[in-house]
């Protein structure tokens, strides 16, 4: 009896899979990538969130704000750029100054936050800074 039932369970799966078109398992496929993709931008639109309060919470602390949110998020990827690019750390300094208005002490602040949180693989190039 088992040995039917399994039988009969097998026969109709196996005319459940014959009876979806490729169009059909393409449409679910397409449904499933979707999903996933949306799950993973999701992911990383919190995971930026979440490092972009973090400096802008430590810039207030640390009382070197300038500008709106949008334009200190955009000041801490310009110096990860640079450093990136091969800029010294005092040319950067300096252009961070003059971008933002701030004083070269409260550049030095702002980079010295945003290089372990933006770009961490430039953090050797704080050393003494």
């Amino acid at each position: 009896m088992k040995k039917i039932v399994a039988l009969v369970s097998f026969v109709s799966c196996l005319l459940f899979a014959a009876a979806c078109s490729s169009e059909d398992i393409d449409k679910a496929t397409s449904a499933v990538r979707s999903s996933a993709e949306r799950a993973l931008d999701n992911a990383s639109t919190a995971a930026g969130s979440i490092q972009d309060n973090t400096y802008v919470e430590t810039l207030e602390t640390q009382d070197a704000t300038f500008g709106t949110r949008e334009e200190q998020i955009a000041a801490a990827q310009k110096v990860c750029d640079e450093l990136s690019g091969g800029t010294s750390l005092n040319d950067t300094v300096t252009s961070t100054a003059d971008s933002t208005g701030l004083s070269d002490s409260k550049a030095r602040t702002l980079i010295n936050i945003a290089v372990p949180i933006y770009c961490p693989s430039n953090v050797g190039k704080l050393a003494g800074n």
